[in-house]
């Protein structure tokens, strides 16, 4: 027990005399008390033939907080916020936040447990210097109730409910809490809610309430104005794109056929095209190989080069490129200067261009030269209601033949004298079919080498495999296989062949199944299904050696 009663007011037992002389009782259950002092000279409390009373400590800090209160006639205030509120419109405001800090008050006069005239009775009532009454309450164990805190005015509550033991047997420690430094808060404050300042910040705002709400209308009308705005300039955005494509559809309309043509060529249509184109072109090119003297099947490489976009003519390319090639390079002297027109004008007369080829080559060149275009670069200039993949896809003859005479720049044969204009003859024609029979000889060497392989294999697996019907059934299984993987092999060998002459630079190759394919947005082999996919680059080099590393590749 920290503190003893004697005439109704509260002791320490260090203050009073020992034993049953100090004459104090408990505040709790008013059995008498004994002082007593441990060895350790700790002074404290015992009650008197009697076990201890559970709510003695807690009723005896409530009383000394109480008398604390009494005796210094002063207290420290709990700092308090005051929100002024006025409501506007749209769900809006208008308020302001009054802070007042934690403040000394002194006491006139003070009393404890005093009731008032609602009945309630709060721990210290006191009377302040503006005559305004302070009540106080002290939470120990039990917190003001609601309808106390509601029903009273002017009420602080102070919180000693977490002091520790050390603190409440200190004298000036427990003061400084129950005055100071304790936890404390306002349950109702018309002390300082009524203040003259918080009367004249409750004006101000009031006054301002007109205003506020005149101004929140305008800006609710300028809201709704620009939001108005906003969505006509989306009305009228969508109303000019759907006339763009209308007006786009109607521009398209008389090329339709043509843009048909295009698509299904850009497309796999072109592989089977090229295949049919070959086989009309067969006489001529017999023709054409008797009278340059060389075998069909060993046709010039210079006079069969994959150029992008070569569907333009209506035959294969070798009929349009032998004509350019036999009329102004074989038989000209080295330093003999032609120009692409005349290299075209020989192409179309060989092997005609197709109708809606030329017709989407001359729309697309008339509007390359409108002033939309010219802020653009050129790769990305075109016409205006073309599709870009549409725009890329088409291209003129004249470009078809000049790209066929810079490929033959890379082989040595021609140099280029004016861009895109004009080439110059490099290679005589006896030097020109020196190199042709030197590369043929290189292939029949390949072919003789292969062959010989081919014999060798064949007395080995004789010598190992006798006339036994079960070696000769191992032996031409072997040779299905071998034959199916020199299929497949060719099979991916004239797919990338056939995608370059399509016009595309890139293909999507298979890992698993050797297979060339058209690039899609999803890496999955449509052969195989398999993933294990790359895009490589059709170049000249890399279709000249695919199927080499294709035997190669494990």
């Amino acid at each position: 027990m920290p503190f003893g009663e004697k005439d109704g007011r509260l002791y320490r037992p260090e203050t009073v005399d020992r034993g049953k002389k100090c004459g104090c009782h408990c505040p709790e259950c008013k059995v008498p008390l004994i002082a007593k002092c441990s060895v350790a000279g700790r002074f404290y409390f015992a009650h008197h033939r009697g076990a201890e009373c559970p709510g003695g400590y807690e009723t005896a800090l409530h009383k000394m907080a109480k008398q604390i209160l009494l005796d210094a006639g002063r207290v420290w205030l709990p700092e308090r916020d005051v929100l002024l509120s006025f409501p506007l419109v749209f769900g809006e405001t208008l308020s302001e936040t009054l802070h007042f800090d934690t403040r000394e008050v002194h006491f006139v006069s003070a009393v404890s447990e005093k009731r008032l005239d609602n009945g309630l009775t709060p721990d210290v009532t006191a009377l302040l210097k503006n005559d305004a009454e302070l009540h106080i309450e002290i939470l120990v164990t039990h917190a003001v109730e609601e309808n106390k805190s509601l029903a009273i005015d002017n009420v602080m509550e102070i919180d000693l409910s977490w002091l520790s033991e050390e603190t409440v047997l200190d004298p000036v420690a427990l003061e400084a809490e129950v005055l100071k430094s304790a936890p404390r808060w306002w349950h109702r404050c018309s002390l300082i809610d009524e203040l003259p300042k918080v009367h004249a910040v409750r004006e101000a705002l009031e006054a301002r309430v007109p205003i506020e709400i005149k101004r929140l209308e305008r800006q609710r009308e300028r809201e709704e104005a620009a939001k108005r705005k906003k969505e006509r300039a989306a009305q009228q955005k969508e109303e000019r794109r759907q006339a763009l494509i209308r007006k786009k559809a109607e521009a398209r309309e008389p090329f339709e056929i043509a843009l048909r043509n295009l698509e299904q060529v850009e497309s796999m249509g072109w592989l089977t095209l090229g295949e049919r184109l070959a086989e009309r072109a067969k006489p001529r090119l017999e023709e054409i190989a008797r009278r340059l003297r060389f075998e069909p099947e060993k046709w010039p490489t210079f006079m069969d080069v994959s150029v992008q976009r070569e569907w333009v003519f209506k035959e294969d390319r070798r009929l349009w490129q032998s004509a350019v090639f036999e009329s102004l390079i074989l038989d000209k002297e080295p330093g003999y200067i032609f120009s692409v027109a005349q290299a075209l004008a020989y192409a179309e007369k060989a092997a005609g261009v197709r109708e809606w080829a030329l017709k989407l080559s001359q729309l697309k060149q008339a509007h390359l030269k409108q002033p939309y275009n010219q802020r653009k670069d050129y790769e990305l200039r075109g016409v205006w209601f073309l599709t870009p993949a549409e725009n890329n896809a088409i291209r003129s003859p004249y470009a078809v033949v000049l790209s066929y005479l810079k490929k033959l720049c890379k082989r040595g044969v021609l140099a280029e004298e004016r861009p895109a204009k004009t080439f110059r003859v490099l290679a005589s024609g006896p030097d020109i079919w020196t190199a042709h029979e030197k590369e043929q000889r290189q292939v029949k060497a390949k072919a003789v080498r292969a062959e010989r392989g081919r014999a060798t294999l064949q007395a080995l697996l004789g010598d190992i495999f006798p006339e036994d019907e079960k070696y000769q059934k191992v032996e031409q299984e072997w040779r299905a296989r071998r034959e199916d993987v020199t299929q497949r092999l060719d099979y991916s060998v004239n797919d990338a062949n056939a995608i370059a002459a399509a016009g595309h630079e890139t293909a999507l190759f298979c890992l698993s199944c050797k297979r060339h394919q058209l690039p899609t947005p999803i890496n999955e082999c449509p052969v195989c299904y398999s993933h294990r996919v790359r895009v490589v680059e059709l170049t000249e080099d890399y279709l000249r050696t695919l199927l080499h590393r294709l035997k190669c590749m494990p």
